[in-house]
């Protein structure tokens, strides 16, 4: 018997993950079954992936079926559709084809179009001139309508909620799921950020512990919320309400809004304080308005309406909204000139064929506004081609202190080249990006165009580069500008040029991080601009279909407006530094986070930390923890979602360290380890090397670095950045373990949304549903279109006989207070909330998958009474038994989305769940 080949546990995760990848690339692509029947050791990645079909990089947008015709888009400048064919269908292989679109404007020339597939091929870039077929949509076999139905059946429902009546054409459903898209979105960041805000509070032992926001409502103003007795509520919304202001109280006394940005006034004026308790009231009850909106059903109610309740309620909500925005844009615009006079100034003396006013208005574009990010392509990317390949010179150590001005400057003359002088140029790229079909294409094709731009902007360069010294920047910075800052008021921005969804939007920033706003934004951007280009094609002279909105979503006739004002406050918003009245409870979070007693008093970490002391010199300690942990953002993440103490004893667990070390690249481990080591053997294996650093994380400690000076040199230094980049190291892992069971939870998080919003639907068309409540039994939906079997209008149900008893089985291994726990748990993200206490049981931590099952399954089985179910004790005893999830408990929990098998199955099953790529450091 051959010997077999042993791997290392991360190497055989990394492989059964290859392979479960190219599992599902060969059922979707139909490849040879050969790569699939390899071993899992044995298969090799693809040298260049396919990021797109080969039908999108050829320009084909999309195909829209209206009764018996179809018309053919393709994609024009930006995200734009142009529609190219309408094809009307005579008989079964008999189809009369009109050109709709100019010569000029065509993208594709289509070819046969058959009762299966349709032919074409591009006018430009990709295989240009090549025949790409793709499938014919009205080709439905047994089936009589011209429009797919759709597995759930409701799109009929869906139609009639936002249309007030049905189609049969794919255009309107494929507007609605562009909706719906928006509200699962808004649904995941919206319940992170009531956990967050609920989280500040402390932790509990209860999933819904201190759930303040689920009682605040917008329909309250601050008046009925401060003093309730004064309302003719009832006794009992006057009772949950006094429990909210109790627990708001509770707060603002933690300072802990000071994580996001939101700072105390410092005054003895009444007014002044109450106006900022005022503010912050008003952005916590739309937060809990809208978590409200997104996770029930709320659409029939237009003052809780996610797109109408905001332009419904009192006014001083909206006053609030105004401050906030007019606050950023007042601080972006106040002195712009002046704050930006020493780069206006040299690039005043080096664009000659500018006018001095034209160069400020485009300035203020590019830095406040920031077009450059709607050209459709990377400026930055297209600078460092071009630095990389001809301008090596530039990368000099002796222009470190200004690299971020040159690169600006360098930048900005960029811009205006393809905003102004070349736009051509810039479709003629955004062109070519589209038609590649890989990450290697895509290098290329930058590269092709850095080379071009080398020789027109070298000069320029070389300018900038001549300019960027000490003593000519401190020259220009006292120079006077002779330009009046009335150059910009037709370009500046204030809060009455966006609407109050906008605003809305913006106001929720304040509680995101950095990538969490650019990930909302360009979501929320891409959705209005689908919307948008479909309302514009409804109405058109060719298609010409009803596209009146009823009255909930009125909203989505502005969506060119509401895209345009997206992509302002995706520019302007940006994560909020803490605030300085919470510095003291930052630094008991840093230290706590470190490994102190959380328990310690406050006049110990000033006397720790010399907080009250004065001198130079004396306070390098504080610096450092200023500079190097309250500072991160990985910091204010931990501390938003999780807890500084509990955090600190998770790190103990060598086993999740490891982990989560080992979804870190090579490459990145090599510099931590070099980095974080006093005496690195570069030599040892990466294995070695990364159990070093796990060995580290466990056992750091606060003595460790209260010995660090700031201001260190020599051996001091060489101390003082290593013990930076063991903190950089702690917090990276912490945070990458938390934010990828955050993002795990959010997959639960749109089912939950779904399951409501659908519930709410099927009751409009099963009878037997009518008088049920979903909060009673989250399984009711799943087990009632079971039972219907032939009779459902759920054709996953309806079709699949086995898969139909298979839910079955599932629904009767679960229990109502089971799935309602798993709901609750899901929604108050109780798997982050109580890690540190069952995961130090898991046998095996191989995925994110199994950590979040295995502590979520420990939660719900938790004896919290003497009443326990029979089932549930034997999933428990499976628990404790295995050391790991149970894989039929995680199908019992996920029964309530039985009814959408293919959500179902890839919520439940982990090599389904797990094809992506979770959160790795970069």
């Amino acid at each position: 018997m051959a010997k077999k080949n042993k791997m290392k546990p991360r190497e055989l995760r990394e492989a059964q993950k290859k392979a479960r990848q190219l599992k599902a690339a060969e059922i979707n692509n139909n490849a040879a079954p050969a790569i699939a029947a390899m071993p899992a050791a044995q298969v090799i990645a693809p040298a260049a992936e396919k990021k797109k079909s080969s039908v999108k990089a050829a320009g084909m947008k999309s195909i829209l079926v209206s009764e018996n015709k179809m018309y053919i888009t393709s994609f024009g400048k930006g995200n734009s559709a142009v529609l190219e064919y309408e094809v009307d269908k005579v008989d079964n292989n008999n189809y009369n084809k009109t050109q709709l679109s100019s010569k000029d404007n065509s993208n594709i020339e289509l070819g046969d179009v058959n009762e299966v597939n349709i032919t074409f091929s591009s006018k430009h870039g990709f295989e240009s001139g090549v025949e790409i077929n793709t499938s014919n949509p009205t080709h439905r076999s047994g089936e009589s309508s011209p429009v797919r139905w759709d597995m759930l059946g409701l799109k009929s429902e869906l139609e009639k909620r936002f249309f007030g009546k049905t189609f049969d054409d794919n255009i309107h459903i494929q507007l609605i799921y562009n909706i719906l898209d928006i509200e699962k979105i808004l649904a995941v960041y919206v319940t992170n950020i009531v956990y967050a805000l609920n989280n500040m509070l402390g932790i509990k032992g209860s999933e819904s512990y201190d759930d303040f926001m689920g009682y605040l409502s917008a329909r309250n103003t601050y008046e009925v919320f401060t003093h309730p007795d004064k309302s003719n509520l009832s006794d009992k919304v006057k009772g949950n309400i006094k429990k909210s202001l109790s627990k708001f109280n509770d707060l603002l006394k933690t300072k802990r809004l000071g994580y996001f940005g939101l700072e105390e006034p410092k005054t003895k004026d009444t007014r002044v304080s109450q106006a900022y308790k005022k503010r912050v009231y008003h952005m916590l009850a739309i937060v809990g308005q809208i978590r409200q909106s997104v996770f029930h059903d709320k659409s029939s109610k237009l003052d809780e309406d996610l797109y109408s309740f905001i332009d419904i309620i009192d006014s001083e909500y909206r006053e609030t909204l105004d401050y906030l925005v007019d606050e950023r844009f007042d601080s972006i615009n106040k002195g712009f000139i002046q704050g930006n006079k020493v780069n206006i100034s040299l690039l005043i003396d080096m664009m000659k064929g500018y006018e001095a006013d034209d160069i400020i208005r485009l300035y203020y574009d590019f830095i406040v506004l920031k077009s450059q990010k709607n050209l459709g392509f990377s400026i930055k990317k297209l600078r460092e081609k071009m630095l990389d390949e001809y301008g090596f010179r530039f990368k000099d150590k002796q222009y470190d202190s200004v690299r971020s001005k040159m690169y600006k400057l360098m930048d900005f003359l960029l811009f205006c080249n393809y905003y102004r002088n070349d736009v051509v140029a810039g479709e003629a790229l955004v062109r070519k990006l589209r038609f590649s079909m890989t990450d290697d294409e895509k290098e290329g094709i930058y590269a092709d165009e850095a080379s071009k731009l080398w020789g027109k902007f070298r000069n320029d360069f070389e300018n900038i580069a001549d300019h960027m010294n000490g003593d000519v920047i401190k020259e220009l910075g006292k120079a006077d500008m002779d330009f009046d800052e009335k150059i910009l008021d037709s370009e500046k921005k204030n809060a009455s040029d966006l609407l109050y969804f906008s605003k809305m939007i913006y106001m929720l920033t304040y509680f995101l991080d950095g990538k969490e706003i650019n990930d909302l934004l360009t979501t929320l951007i891409s959705k209005f601009d689908n919307i948008k280009e479909f309302l514009k094609i409804m109405k058109s002279s060719a298609v010409n279909v009803e596209c009146e909105l009823t009255a909930g979503y009125k909203l989505f006739n502005d969506s060119q407006r509401i895209t345009n004002e997206l992509f302002i406050v995706k520019n302007i918003a940006s994560m909020r530094k803490p605030a300085a009245s919470a510095k003291l409870t930052m630094f008991r979070d840093a230290l706590t986070i470190l490994g102190i007693d959380d328990k310690i008093t406050d006049d110990r970490i000033s006397e720790i930390l010399k907080l009250k002391e004065k001198g130079k010199g004396i306070h390098g300690l504080r610096n450092f923890i200023t500079n190097n942990v309250i500072e991160s953002s990985r910091f204010v993440y931990l501390i938003k979602y999780a807890n500084a103490q509990k955090i600190r004893k998770v790190a103990e667990n060598e086993k999740v360290v490891m982990f989560v070390l080992g979804g870190i690249p090579d490459t990145q481990i090599e510099r931590y380890y070099k980095s974080c080591v006093e005496f690195p053997d570069m030599n040892s294996s990466l294995e070695v090397k990364r159990s070093e650093l796990a060995r580290m994380i466990k056992n750091i400690s606060f003595d460790d670095f209260k010995n660090v000076k700031q201001q260190a040199k020599g051996r001091e230094n060489v101390a003082k950045e290593r013990a930076k980049a063991v903190i950089g190291l702690y917090l990276t892992v912490m945070y990458l373990l938390v934010k990828n069971l955050v993002n795990v939870n959010a997959r639960y998080v749109i089912a939950i949304h779904c399951l409501e919003r659908d519930f709410g639907l099927y009751k409009e068309i099963i009878p037997e549903l009518a008088s049920k409540n979903l909060k009673n039994d989250y399984r009711i939906l799943s087990q009632t279109l079971c039972e219907l079997c032939d009779k459902s209008p759920n054709l996953f149900l309806k079709k699949n006989e086995r898969l139909r008893k298979c839910v079955e089985v599932d629904i009767n291994n679960a229990d109502s207070s089971m799935t309602r726990k798993y709901r609750n748990c899901i929604a108050h993200l109780t798997v982050v909330r109580e890690l540190k206490e069952y995961i130090g049981d898991i046998r095996t931590v191989d995925s994110y998958f199994s950590i979040y099952h295995y502590v979520m399954q420990r939660c719900i089985t938790k004896r919290e009474d003497d009443k326990k179910q029979e089932e549930k004790i034997k999933f428990e005893d499976d628990l404790l038994k295995n050391h790991g999830y149970t894989k039929d408990f995680v199908k019992a929990l996920n029964s309530p989305f039985g009814y959408n098998i293919p959500r179902f199955k890839n919520l439940s099953i982990e090599q389904l769940f797990d094809r992506n790529e979770y959160l790795t450091e970069k």
